[in-house]
Parts: C-alpha cells; sequence; structure tokens
C-alpha cells in the first residue's frame, strides 16, 4: 500500500500559516462591515431628516397672540408638550420609515415610502397654515388628510415590517388628538375664521 502517497494528500495544519490572510472566507466580514456602516448611515438620515425638517417648521410657525386669544377646549395640552411629544415622534416616525426600506428595498418599499413622504408633507405644513396663516380651516382640512394617508401608510407597512407599522400608531394616536383639537378650536371661533380665510385668499 502506498502510504507515502495518502500522506502527501492529508492537509499539514502548518501549511495554513502561510496562507494568504486575505482569503475569500476572511472578505466577507469586511463586507459585512461596509454594509453595516452605510446602514447606520441611512439609519441616520431616516431618523434626523423629519426631526431637523418639524424643528425648522416649529421654530418658523409657533404659537402667537392670535393663538393665544383663541376660544380653546378645557382639555387643551399645554403648549410644551406638543414640542416634547413631536421631538419624540418625528425620530420614530423616521426609524418605521427605514425599517422599511431595509426590509422591502427599493421597488417593495416604494408605495409604503410613497405615502410616508407624503403623510410627512401634510404635517410640515399644518403648522404654516395655522399659526402662519391663522387659518384653522384650511389647517383642519390639512390634518384630515394626513390621518387618512397616515392610515395608509400603516396598512402598507404592516405588510412589509410589521413593527414598524405599530411604531406609526403612537403618531396616528396624536394626529387625531390634533384633528380633534384643531375642530374644536374651529367650532368655538367660528365668527373669526371668515376673515382668516379672506386674508388667505388675498396673500
Amino acid at each position: 500500500m502506498n502510504t507515502e502517497g495518502l500522506a502527501k494528500r492529508v492537509r499539514d495544519p502548518k501549511d495554513d500559516v502561510g496562507e494568504d490572510p486575505y482569503s475569500s472566507n476572511d472578505k466577507v466580514p469586511k463586507v459585512s462591515r461596509k454594509q453595516g456602516m452605510r446602514g447606520i448611515r441611512s439609519l441616520l438620515i431616516a431618523v434626523v431628516l423629519p426631526f431637523a425638517a418639524g424643528s425648522i417648521v416649529a421654530l418658523r410657525n409657533s404659537p402667537d397672540e392670535w393663538y393665544n386669544s383663541l376660544k380653546k377646549p378645557f382639555w387643551n395640552p399645554p403648549n410644551w408638550l406638543f414640542g416634547l411629544v413631536w421631538s419624540l415622534l418625528y425620530p420614530v416616525m423616521g426609524l418605521a420609515s427605514w425599517l422599511v426600506w431595509a426590509k422591502g428595498g427599493r421597488q417593495r418599499s416604494m408605495c409604503p415610502l410613497t405615502l410616508y413622504v407624503l403623510q410627512l408633507g401634510l404635517n410640515l405644513l399644518w403648522s404654516p397654515l395655522f399659526f402662519g396663516w391663522h387659518s384653522p380651516l384650511l389647517a383642519f382640512v390639512d390634518v384630515s388628510a394626513l390621518a387618512a394617508v397616515l392610515l395608509m401608510c400603516i396598512f402598507a407597512f404592516k405588510a412589509l415590517n410589521p413593527v414598524a407599522s405599530h411604531l406609526m400608531k403612537p403618531y396616528l394616536a396624536w394626529v387625531l388628538l390634533a384633528a380633534a383639537l384643531n375642530l374644536s378650536i374651529l367650532v368655538k371661533n367660528m365668527g373669526s375664521q371668515e376673515t382668516a380665510v379672506t386674508e388667505f385668499e388675498q396673500q
């Protein structure tokens, strides 16, 4: 029996010392780390973008003397609570959008993320309409559309990532509360709304 040939077929463990440290197996973690960095950057963008946009809009459209003079329901939350809640909701909705994007990719997440961008636009439009144009009527139309689009967005998110869908539900609850508050203010101040709408149309 040719034991010498058999011995040559057996790999000597010492031969591993001279192997290329950048073998194909070693390259896999490097690719994964690169993808991980891209994922972190995209996550930061998704979280920071709505927060930054909301903060800019809020700074330029904040409660003023006109708002303080309006009749409000007894359950109207204090002004500081709005800023606190939105500071939490904007990053959370950004996280939800990132989870959908990471799960569905570009094609499958296109429709859900389109709804997400649309609802974010309606969200950012509310403050200029209410505080900038002094029009609770137009603001209520906007927040009603926001609630409808947001509901569709939640269902679209659920098909790709149920966790993302659940993350959007507190946001929907707050929007519904804001819509109810907007409607209450509109009804209690009906006498002054015609002037506000006229000023909006003239501008």
